[in-house]
């Protein structure tokens, strides 16, 4: 079942329109559209996000099946086992032990980058079968559900939100829940998530791969989760954005793909482009620390 057809399996879980969810506004502009998708821009705190989205009803139908699916390719999982590495060597320039939760830890194959000598590694993760697999599999803890209705310590070191925040169709309440679970000078990592203000997302639009996915929903910046997570006692420590050290990098290939179609965009060649490739700025990594 490709995209087109799931989206049409999903439709009748269509939200209403909401208003921004970092500002509250409901002032919008079109930002990027296919047939069954369509992303606005706040005209008042530039946030995007697809709008309506699929309710939690939906959300719920839609990774059913997510897990299973995405242990079929092979390649974008080697891919992921050296971000893995990145991404924790990066973290742990500012934290390298204690208690640590990965939200939406999938089959726990981040936690286990993490040295069970240093760290007690805890997960939650919303399917059944990731869960299982973490467990079992792994010997990973973790918590099935979702955050906002599990009973969870409030003793976490480090709360970890790899490649997940943007799936949320409530991502403030499970900041506020991680705030909420996280003792006082511990650290919110979030990762691995596409940057709503890159230069990449404003030339390709639609055809930008970190759109076109159906669990994307919020595309965050650095800055508006900081505008979230201040007023809930967070300071932001640092923010980095990967893309050379990355194996989906190819600076010349990425830099002569970019100027091309940016002068195709501007020509009215706009269905000679495919979809883009990595370029810098698209992928948000940053740490915040609780006051």
């Amino acid at each position: 079942m490709n995209d087109k057809e799931i989206y049409e399996k999903l439709k009748p879980y269509l939200s209403c329109l909401k208003p921004c969810i970092v500002c509250g506004k409901s002032d919008f502009v079109e930002w990027a559209g296919i047939e069954y998708l369509n992303a606005k821009k706040c005209s008042n705190c530039s946030m995007i996000s697809v709008n309506p989205h699929f309710t939690d009803e939906g959300l719920d139908e839609f990774y059913k099946e997510y897990f299973s699916k995405r242990l079929q390719y092979t390649e974008l999982a080697r891919q992921r086992e050296e971000m893995y590495i990145l991404d924790r060597d990066w973290v742990q320039n500012f934290i390298n032990k204690g208690k640590v939760l990965d939200v939406g830890c999938s089959g726990g194959f981040f936690l286990e980058k993490f040295s069970p000598e240093n760290w007690d590694r805890n997960g939650i993760e919303i399917t059944k079968d990731a869960a299982d697999f973490a467990r079992n599999r792994l010997n990973i803890p973790v918590y099935t559900g979702k955050i906002s209705d599990l009973d969870i310590p409030n003793d976490f070191d480090l709360i970890m939100l790899r490649g997940v925040i943007e799936h949320f169709s409530d991502p403030i309440g499970c900041l506020k829940k991680c705030a909420e679970s996280l003792k006082k000078g511990g650290y919110l990592f979030i990762t691995a998530t596409p940057a709503g203000n890159s230069f990449s997302f404003y030339i390709y639009r639609e055809k930008w791969r970190l759109f076109t996915p159906l669990e994307h929903i919020h595309y965050f910046s650095v800055d508006h989760l900081t505008k979230i997570l201040e007023p809930i006692g967070f300071t932001l420590t640092a923010r980095h954005y990967p893309y050379e050290e990355t194996p989906y990098a190819n600076p010349e290939r990425d830099f002569i793909k970019m100027e091309k179609d940016i002068f195709y965009k501007f020509s009215g060649k706009w269905d000679q482009v495919e979809s883009s490739s990595a370029f810098p700025g698209s992928m948000i990594t940053a740490i915040w620390r609780k006051n």
